[in-house]
């Protein structure tokens, strides 16, 4: 997790959801703020350099340094997997507001029932499955809006422990802008090669490497915690107006995939494209949260996967990308899961690979459990007969001799929707 360090006068205890006020409606709309459109916003400022007044390499650097200048802009951002020809998309729509360093983003994630099994397992996504998720984000804070309309909200500030099992979400609060994990954010390391090419209405078209390790902050945290920012540079096609200002940035990553793929990680993945675009840069947001709606600390009210205890229930409806924090609830319609056993493993071993065994000695466990726990527990499954096996083996090894240690909290569950 990066934490921005950025003055403010005060710490705003909600974060904000935000919308351009008067904003455009339809496909056209959309593309207003494409290459040449002013949008009606004001020019960088006067302080700066302008952007094309750099050396023609460093001109997407200068964009990247110069974003927060328009002080608002609306964003699309479009992730895209493909594996065995079938795509899944993620498709986040929102707006950016640097002068309240906040944001307001709106994920739509579709996956077709025939998007293959073992590429769907990798990336933690579900075949067949839409889902929408809604976010707000203000300074280090990220906010996600469950189904019954509460708000989860997740700060820097909570504990280490905690913070370590949110995973990648709190990276949402992005550094270039407020929100995060998008092309925007490598931007400022980047170096165009070679000249541009002329867009119609004044904008130019860039060629800009990135290097492995700036890239990473750019992924989905899907992706990302693959990629160790060792290999070749990336590139990034970068698409500024008239004015400077980005309104577009895409990277085909068919090269990265290459790469993991040498390193047997995600195999079933043959394509990768990630895109961004920003328009209507400039025109004012107002705040949209009713002050009537709720908002809870998901430090307080989220429970740790390998902490429910079995027979109990939970709701993964956390805007988490992983199961490792629930909300525990009674079984039900609104329950998401249920836990039948929880797994702990502490074996030592001796001129043995120990790699892998841990979650070999759970699955021994889940399986055995699986048959022997009430029918009441497991009936509810789907698919009918399976379950899940959560958890991560920590290895640690002698100082002297041959014995390793393989450590390991796991959890057995059923999926019940």
């Amino acid at each position: 997790m990066r934490i921005r360090k950025r003055c403010r006068a005060a710490v705003v205890a909600l974060p904000l959801l935000l919308a351009v006020v008067g904003c455009e409606s339809g496909a056209g709309a959309e593309r207003a703020g494409g290459p040449g459109d002013d949008g009606g916003s004001p020019s960088a400022s006067p302080s700066r350099l302008s952007v094309f007044d750099v050396p023609v390499r460093r001109q997407p650097t200068a964009a990247g340094a110069a974003l927060a200048d328009s002080g608002s802009a609306r964003f699309t951002t479009t992730v895209t997997y493909v594996s065995a020809g079938k795509s899944a998309v993620e498709r986040t729509d929102g707006v950016l507001d640097w002068r309240k360093d906040a944001a307001r983003a709106e994920r739509v994630l579709r996956v077709p029932a025939g998007f293959p099994a073992g590429a769907a397992e990798e990336l933690g996504l579900t075949p067949g499955r839409t889902d929408r998720q809604s976010y707000a984000v203000e300074g280090n804070e990220v906010a996600y809006r469950t189904k019954g309309g509460t708000w989860l909200r997740y700060s820097a500030s909570d504990s280490k422990k905690f913070a370590d099992r949110v995973g990648g979400l709190l990276n949402q609060a992005g550094d270039a802008a407020p929100w995060g994990r998008t092309l925007a954010e490598v931007l400022k390391v980047s170096s165009a090669d070679g000249g541009y090419e002329a867009l119609p209405g004044g904008g130019r078209r860039y060629r800009a490497a990135v290097d492995g390790y700036a890239m990473r902050v750019a992924l989905p945290s899907a992706v990302g915690r693959y990629v160790d920012g060792r290999g070749s540079h990336r590139t990034v096609v970068v698409d500024l107006d008239r004015e400077g200002r980005l309104v577009r940035a895409e990277a085909d990553l068919k090269s990265l995939l290459a790469e993991l793929h040498g390193q047997g990680e995600l195999r079933g993945l043959t394509e990768l494209r990630v895109e961004l675009s920003l328009t209507g840069h400039g025109r004012p947001v107002t705040a949209l949260v009713p002050s009537t709606e709720r908002f809870e600390a998901a430090q307080k009210v989220l429970t740790a996967l390998d902490e429910v205890e079995p027979g109990s229930c939970a709701s993964i409806d956390t805007g988490l990308d992983h199961p490792g924090l629930v909300r525990s609830v009674p079984c039900g319609s609104g329950a998401d899961l249920r836990v039948f056993s929880q797994q702990r493993i502490d074996k030592t071993v001796r001129d043995t690979n120990p790699e892998g065994l841990g979650r070999r000695l759970a699955t021994e466990g889940c399986r055995r459990d699986f048959r022997e726990v009430p029918a009441a527990w497991t009936s509810g499954a789907r698919p009918a007969g399976g379950y899940q096996i959560s958890g991560k083996e920590k290895l640690s090894y002698a100082y002297t001799g041959p014995d390793a240690t393989v450590r390991g909290d796991f959890t057995c569950y059923v999926t019940l929707r």
